[in-house]
């Protein structure tokens, strides 16, 4: 089995979510949440794949293959191919896509549906599941049936709920010790083979239990049959169990130290033929640390952990024990230990005594003697191995020891009775049922004669096969004793019904160049599995289709139950004649078990031999030469296999020889009691224990039977090379697995059948709230109410199909469909329920509520009405001491705050703002005193004025209004008071006569000027005459008047932002306006001449005129409209604080 197979999630804990445990080399980046949406390649649901043929399938999944979806539906199976590398595919935000949205979104195939889908059945529907994970040996189902477990461990409460809710914190670590069973049970349980670097080589089956809400809550791991062999033999290029590699490679000295082990593999000679091997998928450094992490999640503690690292390295020093032959003085053979010091120190690790140990290992204790009189009765145990020599005879609790002669045989009269119970006691150890007896009837007078206990030499090659029996019997049983502790850690700590889930990680189909009865176990595994699908998947659907009634035609398939009734049959199948051979014992086993194959088994057309023919056909036929010696071919459902029949019967016995087994009960190990319970001289049980065949034919059954009685979920791996290389997909092979796993056949059922059957009953009672005719409650037929049940939904009637007592669905989609509307409807239910029960429950509690308060009232209101009064009388003297309090203290901070203002007034200048601070209570009558301070001093500060300062400051003001924060000159203007006549017009005599006769007597302002020029922009001085009424343009020496304009036809005023001292003066459209136009002068009073002009203007026509004041402006020269253009730059033809005019056709530029 692989974990390269389905490439896993990054190795991570739990708590990210679907992130291994432990997975060997297969982290992955975090997919994008959108990456499952990209654009499908060839075919996702090969139910929509035309033609279907076998070649058109591969062709379809190779497509896929190339482009890393390794995911492809068939049906109601789902086919991983193995890409032997890491892919994105199992991010959190993926495993959330799908634990959302699978049922009802069209997302691509994914290991995740299918684990949702069963999830979800478990959860929604109260039916048990169980995912199936089935292909050869490479092909990825150990890393698929971890993804598997992984998400429906999270599925529950979501990949980070246990993180985030402290009350899910059991969960979680059930979680946890469910993840973390995986990784140390293949570290035991797992090697590389040929076919695969993470090989399987044990089957298991695990059932998880959850709760109603889809969390898990325990587990059971089942085990089946450890291909122990391995610890003591592999084939070339193959590799021992990963834990001695992972305990040599990532143990730290100390460790290594108290274990008595180095690192060099090549010390040990069952690891020594796997020593060149190196492997990129696999770091027995880091993977060890992965083991030791999940000891200790599962609860073994440090000494724990430390007991079964020694069983480990005394297998591993057991191994190296090597045996010289002797010869004995009565001439047979015998042995003894080569090296010592390995046997000491096994004995250290194991805490037993050498020379106890040695003699188990060197010497065997047998049953020699008659039989009883009645063999019918009780058959006759099988007579001892051969072995070197007959050592000592025990009888009666006394031994002798003649060398050179023969053993001599002591009467049973001669026992006492402490002798007899003393031989039924090491009858027990034994557990050898036959001198027990005879003991017994001796006891009882029979006219038998007991047998005796005879210890026995073992010869060199003996010795070495019953090293190689221990070895392999410490680790077996090591390993079921880690499954038995890793139940005990995950499971189920409450009592009561719970829904199961179960996963089932089993062995691959297998092939070697030379296979044994492993590889016959494995593969008669994989043949009930096979029946088993197909039995779901193919026989039972189209025998419900024909049973219903529905049309339907018949689809073949390879049907390979006689394959299983060839190995299984009761009396005539292999595995009856194997144990029948067994039974027999003595030497020779292996080869009269096959020859009485031949004859029980050779008419079957699935079996075949060298020398077997079918019954019917002629004696003389020619042998099979196809077929090698001492071998036996099946054809199985995936391919035919040649088994050679070598250590079958031994390995079929699969027993361990009773002086080890003692030898190791009393070692000091505390795990070893558990392990070889056997070797109790207490132990009063003479039942002989089952053959490893039956055992496993009965595990097998009760297997399959497991499996029947949940809802089924397949996933079929794929291998796509035979070198375990990524990019390579090898038609011929994959279209062989497409073949025998019959893929296609499962594919066209399910392509011309339905995808969900239910009874009538059955659907009705889950679906009946989704129809009004059908809710609350039925009376009719169930037949009656589905039909009126569909017929309420917005589903179309080909969806749907009605057998004899089931309803059909067509489609998944559909189903999800049903179940949607479902979850929808009952949450209105819930809602009702809900407000029925909250009404209710809320009348209840108000009537109750509404009683008591009218007890509680009646006394309340009496109490409180007197407390009130008095706090009321109370409250009262408490504000009339308050307020004689309060207006005396008052009065007192009036008087202070009055004193202190007094003595404490601000200079009587209106610009000071200085004013003493008060108390926040005397704040509204601190600013109403500052007020009144201040128009008082304003009001003494303005009786300093005569007319001429008032008129002054009121142009001050009409300035700061019309030019502050407009003109750039004004700041500039503000500190010079504005004088009106600077050139004294006013005592000029010739001005005086002239006045008289233009009614300008009244001079506002006169001063030499500059008018501009309208063709050229040039300076021409002019004497500038503003009196009350009109503006005067004088002559500056004659005082002739060149222009008199009213104030009345003056409109408007227009400026610049800028320092230009620049100013217009717009002319109403008079005779005057047409002839001359607008006026430009110059002036650096022009904030006071455009102040003065403001309000003479204002007082002629009783309205300002409009102050223009922008960059460009319109002026209007007679004839011609010029446009007035202000630009402020820092030219090198303009001088600071000078201005240039330039006329450029109609428009006149004003440069800064």
């Amino acid at each position: 089995m692989s974990s390269g197979g389905v490439p896993s999630a990054a190795a991570t804990s739990s708590s990210q979510c679907c992130g291994q445990h432990g997975s060997r080399g297969h982290s992955a980046r975090r997919a994008p949440p959108l990456a499952i949406h990209e654009q499908e390649v060839g075919v996702a649901d090969t139910l929509q794949l035309e033609p279907l043929t076998e070649e058109a399938f591969v062709a379809n999944l190779q497509q896929r293959f190339k482009r890393d979806l390794i995911y492809t539906s068939a049906g109601d199976v789902l086919v991983s191919v193995n890409p032997y590398k890491k892919l994105a595919l199992y991010s959190l935000d993926v495993v959330e896509a799908y634990r959302t949205k699978a049922l009802l979104s069209h997302l691509p195939p994914h290991i995740f549906a299918l684990a949702d889908k069963a999830h979800w059945n478990l959860r929604e529907r109260n039916e048990e599941q169980c995912v199936v994970v089935s292909g050869e040996s490479g092909s990825g189902k150990t890393e698929a049936a971890r993804i598997v477990l992984q998400y429906v461990t999270v599925a529950g409460s979501g990949p980070t709920g246990a993180q985030q809710d402290p009350s899910l914190a059991p969960i979680k670590q059930v979680r946890d010790r469910l993840l973390q069973a995986g990784p140390l049970l293949e570290a035991f349980g797992n090697a590389k083979t040929h076919k695969n670097d993470n090989s399987s080589r044990f089957g298991k089956y695990l059932d998880v239990e959850f709760d109603f809400k889809g969390d898990p809550v325990g587990g059971t791991f089942t085990s089946y049959l450890l291909e122990k062999s391995r610890v003591t033999r592999q084939l070339a290029g193959e590799r021992n169990f990963h834990i001695f590699y992972q305990l040599l490679t990532g143990a730290d000295i100390q460790l290594l130290k108290s274990l008595k082990l180095h690192r060099n593999i090549d010390n040990y000679a069952f690891l020594r033929p796997s020593r060149p091997l190196s492997m990129e998928t696999i770091d027995d450094k880091r993977d060890f640390q992965v083991t030791k992490k999940a000891l200790e999640t599962l609860g073994f503690s440090a000494e724990d952990v430390v007991q079964i690292f020694k069983v480990v390295a005394s297998v591993l020093k057991l191994g190296n024990i090597g045996f010289t032959p002797t010869s004995n003085i009565d001439g047979t053979e015998g042995c003894t230990v080569t090296n010592d010091y390995e046997l000491f120190e096994v004995c250290g690790l194991l805490g037993t005594n050498p020379m106890e140990l040695t003699s188990a290992l060197t010497q065997r204790t047998i049953l020699a003697g008659p039989v009883l009189d009645s063999p019918s009765t009780n058959p006759a145990p099988p007579p001892p191995p051969p072995c070197g020599s007959l050592r000592g005879v025990k009888s009666g609790g006394c031994s002798s020891s003649v060398a050179g002669t023969p053993p001599s045989f002591v009467p049973s009269s001669s026992m006492s009775s402490t002798g007899s119970r003393d031989v039924y006691e090491v009858c027990e150890m034994l557990q050898h049922s036959t001198l027990a007896r005879l003991t017994l009837a001796d006891e009882r007078g029979s006219s038998s004669t007991a047998g005796e206990l005879v210890v026995a030499d073992l010869s060199a090659s003996e010795a070495t096969a019953s090293r190689d029996i221990l070895c392999r019997a410490l680790y077996s049983r090591l390993f079921a004793w880690l499954v038995k502790q890793v139940n005990d850690a995950t499971r189920v700590r409450k009592y009561g019904k719970r829904k199961v889930l179960g996963i089932m990680d089993i062995y691959g189909f297998e092939v070697f160049d030379q296979n044994n009865f492993e590889q016959f176990i494995i593969n008669f595994c994989n043949e009930k599995l096979q029946q088993a699908v197909a039995e779901c998947t193919l026989r039972l659907r189209q025998d419900e289709m024909l049973r219903e009634g529905i049309e339907w035609t018949p689809v073949d398939f390879f049907n390979n139950t006689p394959v299983c009734e060839l190995i299984e049959k009761n009396n005539h199948g292999i595995l009856a004649v194997l144990d029948e051979e067994s039974q027999r014992g003595g030497p020779g086993g292996d080869e009269s078990f096959l020859a009485r194959l031949c004859h029980t088994c050779g008419s079957s057309a699935y079996f075949e031999t060298r020398n077997c023919a079918p019954h019917s056909a002629p004696t003389d036929l020619p042998c099979n030469t196809s077929v090698p010696p001492n071998c036996f071919r099946l054809r199985h459902y995936a391919g035919t296999v040649t088994y050679n029949v070598a250590g079958f019967v031994e390995k079929n016995n699969d027993t361990l020889p009773l002086d080890l087994s003692l030898a190791m009960f009393r070692c000091e190990h505390p795990l070893l009691k558990n392990l070889f319970p056997e070797g109790n001289p207490k132990r009063t049980t003479l039942k002989r224990a089952a053959s490893a065949g039956t055992q496993f034919k009965i595990s097998v059954g009760a297997l399959m039977g497991n499996l029947q009685s949940k809802t089924p979920h397949f996933i079929r791996c794929i291998k796509p090379n035979e070198l375990k290389q990524p990019r390579i997909f090898e038609n011929a092979l994959v279209q062989h697995q497409v073949r025998y796993l019959c893929l296609v056949q499962t594919i066209k059922v399910r392509k011309t059948s339905f995808a969900h059957s239910e009874s009538y009953e059955s659907f009705l009672h889950r679906y009946k709230m989704l129809s009004p005719h059908t809710w609350p409650c039925w009376r009719g037929s169930a037949v009656e109410g589905a039909s009126y049940l569909l017929r309420d939904l917005p589903l179309s009637s080909p969806h749907f199909a009605f057998g004899r007592t089931k309803i059909f669905i067509r489609s998944e989609r559909t189903v999800s469909e049903l179940e949607e509307f479902r979850r929808q409807r009952l949450e209105d239910l819930a809602a009702s329920v809900q407000k029925m029960w909250r009404g209710y429950r809320c009348r209840q509690r108000y009537l109750l509520m509404r009683q008591s308060q009218i007890v509680i009232a009646s006394a309340w209101r009496s109490w409180r009405a007197r407390e009130e009064y008095r706090e009321l009388k109370r409250r009262k003297q408490i504000e009339w001491a308050v307020q004689v309090i309060q207006t005396h203290y008052l009065q007192w901070r009036r008087r202070q705050y009055l004193q202190r203002l007094c003595v404490s007034l601000p200079s009587d200048s209106p610009v000071c703002r200085e004013w003493p601070m008060a108390a926040k209570r005397l704040a509204d009558a601190n600013l109403m005193l500052r007020r009144m301070h201040h128009k008082w001093r304003c009001h003494k500060y303005r009786l300093k004025f005569d007319q001429t300062a008032r008129n002054r400051m009121r142009e001050k003001v009409t300035a700061s209004i019309i030019f502050k924060d407009r003109k750039a000159s004004y700041p500039r203007s503000v500190s010079h008071p504005f004088l009106g006549d600077y050139v004294r017009l006013r005592q000029n005599v010739q001005w005086k006569k002239i006045c008289v006769e233009t009614n300008d007597q009244y001079v506002v302002f006169a001063d030499i000027i500059n008018k501009i020029t309208r063709s050229s922009g040039k300076f021409v001085p002019i004497l500038f005459v503003l009196s009350t009424s009109s503006m005067l343009i004088l002559d500056q020496r004659t005082l002739q008047i060149k222009y008199r304009v009213p104030a009345t036809e003056i409109y408007r005023l227009s400026l610049s932002p800028y320092l230009d001292d620049v100013a217009i003066f717009h002319i109403k459209a008079s005779d005057l306006g047409k002839k001359k136009g607008d006026f430009v002068f110059h002036t650096g009073h022009v904030i006071e001449i455009v102040t003065k002009l403001f309000l003479v203007v204002q007082n002629a026509v009783g309205k300002p005129p409009e102050v223009n004041i922008n960059t460009e402006f319109e002026a209007n020269f007679g004839s011609q409209s010029v446009m007035f253009s202000f630009k402020c730059a820092g030219l090198p033809e303009v001088q600071p604080g000078q201005i240039k005019i330039m006329r450029k056709g109609s428009r006149m530029e004003v440069l800064v």
